[in-house]
């Protein structure tokens, strides 16, 4: 009788055999304007934002902390923002989320556990579109799985669940890799531990409204990734589209379970992901009416 085959050996992409425990991070290059664009926007604007709040009396906490949220708020923004929309020529709409995020955070205000949900969110989008050029490792689950129990074990109970059924999906779609599988089991296990707060969250009317017009703006990108150019970092090869739609999904959907079933405090924490997403959709709204402007042009 002949050995039996496994189905996933044949779709994961041949990669670099390597002892390294991360696949999933990425160079921050310096000399590109966008990354440097990126750090001093963040270290100004937060200065500002701090003057602005300490003056009017507006800011609450401490002020270290609320330092390092705005800072963190606007850089995961941008992050984010390159791993959703990762298409050469439209960086400046991760920066313009970034710069929407800031503005929301001054109204809306900051959470330091935010820190922990945006890292969360920024690995499952590199999980799902491997602009890295490798499938996650053992520290990188370490990561997303850790940050996944603090959330729950804080009261952010839908973060295990939303997990394991992330691994599950990462696992059927192109390239999957079967040990996701295993993951999710312990995602799921997750929840005997952190368990089910027993207050209702209030969510406001408010983050409702801007969850809707993040919806419908970011929407677009899900059609124009079918069309992507972008490539991975250590392979040099275009990304898998349908892995990249998968990430743009579930960015979206997770953003908007995780806000729905974590009241306010979610809010304030996925305002990034909020800001991210309205920005990355405006800016290639832009991207696509001058693009048709120029053709025109050229007729």
């Amino acid at each position: 009788m002949a050995k039996r085959e496994n189905k996933f050996a044949k779709t994961v992409r041949k990669e670099d055999v390597s002892n390294e425990n991360f696949g999933l991070g990425r160079p921050f290059d310096f000399d590109d304007r966008f990354n440097r664009v990126a750090i001093i926007g963040a270290l100004i604007a937060t200065i500002l934002l701090l003057i602005f709040r300490q003056v009017t009396g507006s800011g609450t906490g401490s002020v270290m902390l609320d330092g390092v949220s705005y800072a963190a708020g606007f850089f995961f923004a941008y992050l984010i923002g390159r791993e959703v929309d990762p298409e050469p020529g439209r960086e400046w709409g991760a920066l313009l989320g970034a710069f929407i995020t800031l503005g929301l955070e001054t109204f809306m205000g900051v959470n330091i556990n935010g820190v922990v949900g945006l890292l969360w969110m920024l690995f499952v989008c590199r999980m799902f579109n491997r602009t890295s050029g490798s499938r996650h490792r053992i520290g990188d689950n370490v990561i997303i799985l850790g940050s996944a129990f603090w959330m729950g074990h804080i009261g952010y109970w839908l973060f295990p669940v939303v997990t394991g059924i992330c691994y599950v999906l990462e696992s059927q779609i192109k390239e999957g890799y079967f040990r996701s599988l295993y993951l999710a089991g312990i995602a799921f296990a997750m929840c005997v531990v952190t368990g089910r707060g027993t207050e209702v969250p209030v969510l406001s009317a408010t983050y409702l409204y801007m969850m809707g017009i993040a919806f419908i703006l970011f929407l677009p990108q899900l059609t124009m990734a079918a069309y992507s150019t972008a490539r991975d970092d250590r392979h040099n090869q275009y990304l898998v589209r349908t892995r990249l739609q998968c990430a743009q999904a579930v960015f979206l959907l997770a953003t908007g379970l995780l806000l729905y079933f974590g009241g306010n405090t979610a809010g304030i924490i996925f305002l990034p992901c909020i800001g991210t997403a309205i920005g990355t959709g405006l800016f290639l709204l832009l991207y696509l009416v001058k693009k048709k402007q120029e053709e025109e042009g050229k007729q």
